[in-house]
């Protein structure tokens, strides 16, 4: 069994909203760690578990509906938050249906909304 971590995954192929989220989430107190791909994502998890993912569905190479469903097997607890353009929209809403997801946010988002779900699904800060 892998070590669970007290730390918060930001998977986004976009260097600029890994960034930004980054700054947000960490200002917020929680321990942030970023990934730019699927693959990366599941190399991370397989060596040390987040309390949450934030997970963009619009990536290159492996997408974010294939590295969620890559994820419930290497990651079968850890909740995960769908980041999405409105194209995407049914996609997520049929992830949250099957409990694949505990919720999605259609982009842009607002940030308080992010801050709501993190702090309901990850109340404890972890710096």
């Amino acid at each position: 069994m892998f070590e669970k971590k007290d730390y918060l995954l930001i998977v986004d192929d976009n260097a600029s909203v890994r960034r930004l989220l980054f700054e947000i989430i960490s200002d917020e107190g929680y321990k942030v760690e970023t990934a730019g791909s699927g693959t990366e994502t599941i190399r991370m998890v397989t060596s040390s578990m987040p309390s949450l993912i934030l997970l963009d569905v619009k990536m290159p190479g492996m997408s974010g509906l294939e590295t969620l469903e890559k994820l419930r097997v290497h990651a079968p607890g850890v909740p995960v938050i769908m980041m999405t353009a409105y194209s995407e929209m049914d996609a997520c809403q049929e992830a949250k249906n099957r409990g694949l997801v505990r919720e999605y946010l259609k982009k842009p988002f607002e940030i308080d909304k992010l801050r709501f779900l993190i702090k309901n699904i990850m109340p404890e800060k972890i710096a």
